[in-house]
């Protein structure tokens, strides 16, 4: 993993591993509030919302975006080997007298030439002002939230409960298996697996009666849930050496996860394939030769059988609403 520092690329920095510990940086990167990139959004012919397919961050706001009815937004991939961060393999620059902007560093430049920190996806990006309007898949996803369709994923009253469980699922599991996965001492990596297997078992438990991580409502936290357990059976175990368990070894985990994949337009954001090689043949330290194994024999479209626990709700106009009256159909196959 490269960053910039003062403007300028390097390829290697151990500055994010701290006595064989991986610690996320927070970006620095001066952007927008939730509110004012809403705003900004309601005109969105010239953003861009820039992704990875393998991150699961960035499949955060890809989830709000498709299940927010938000197609209209442009999204443009960043991916392929990690030669100076990302690459930017579909990105269009207005400018046909700029300078090609080929690696997502670019783009953190042309915001801030002293930028230092990694270059991070999700974002957004104004092709007309050439800035980063935002890098953060929670303000992003936020923003999202605001804007589309009128029923909303992180209703007011249930806000500071969703931060907190969001936060939960963060320490304990959507970064603590990158902290098993990069760790370069057997205590590090032993302590974030206890993290992850922790979580998991209290996520079991906590959804073994409920449809939902909130009863029968959909909100954000149970997208930005489903983006680490999609991947981890295939790579958080395999890769990252999270290995005590399966998430198939869950059931009511395993069936929570079918039962979010079978949303409307959920499937058609995950491309199981490009996830592995974007893991795989990028991770060259923890997969030096490349190989990339094949996908986990399980079956995603499987009936999961959770309607027994309610027919899913979403927040709008102060009441709770069937998620169906959106969709067309309840989705509880």
């Amino acid at each position: 993993m490269g960053m910039l520092i003062d403007g300028v690329w390097c390829d290697e920095t151990d500055r994010y591993m701290q006595g064989g510990v991986f610690k996320r940086e927070a970006s620095v990167l001066a952007t927008l509030s939730a509110q004012e990139l809403a705003a900004r959004l309601h005109d969105n012919t010239n953003v861009v919302l820039i992704v990875s397919p393998s991150c699961p961050w960035s499949h955060r706001t890809t989830l709000i975006r498709v299940l927010k009815g938000l197609e209209n937004i442009s999204v443009a991939m960043a991916g392929g080997p990690r030669v100076e961060g990302y690459t930017l393999t579909d990105f269009q620059d207005p400018d046909p007298d700029a300078e090609p902007m080929r690696h997502v560093h670019r783009l953190y430049t042309a915001t801030d030439p002293t930028y230092t920190g990694r270059a991070t996806v999700p974002l957004l990006w104004d092709k007309r002002t050439r800035r980063i309007l935002s890098n953060s898949s929670a303000v992003i996803a936020r923003a999202l939230d605001q804007i589309g369709n009128s029923w909303r994923l992180v209703p007011k009253m249930l806000a500071g409960e969703i931060d907190a469980l969001n936060t939960r699922i963060y320490e304990g599991l959507a970064n603590a298996v990158y902290r098993a996965g990069f760790a370069t001492a057997r205590r590090a990596y032993v302590e974030a697996t206890r993290d992850v297997f922790a979580t998991l078992d209290w996520l079991e438990s906590h959804l073994a009666n409920r449809r939902c991580l909130f009863s029968q409502q959909v909100t954000e936290s149970d997208l930005f849930l489903f983006a680490t357990l999609v991947r981890f059976d295939a790579v958080y175990a395999p890769l990252f050496r999270c290995t005590r368990r399966r998430l198939v070894e869950y059931p009511a985990l395993w069936a929570y996860a079918r039962d979010v994949y079978s949303w409307p337009g959920i499937a058609e954001t995950f491309d199981f394939e490009a996830n592995l090689t974007g893991y795989f043949l990028s991770d060259t330290d923890n997969n030096p030769h490349g190989i990339v194994p094949e996908l986990p024999d399980t079956d995603w479209a499987e009936q999961h059988r959770r309607d027994r626990l309610g027919v899913l709700t979403v927040w709008q106009d102060s009441a709770l609403i069937p998620f169906e009256h959106f969709t067309g159909a309840d989705y509880a196959a």
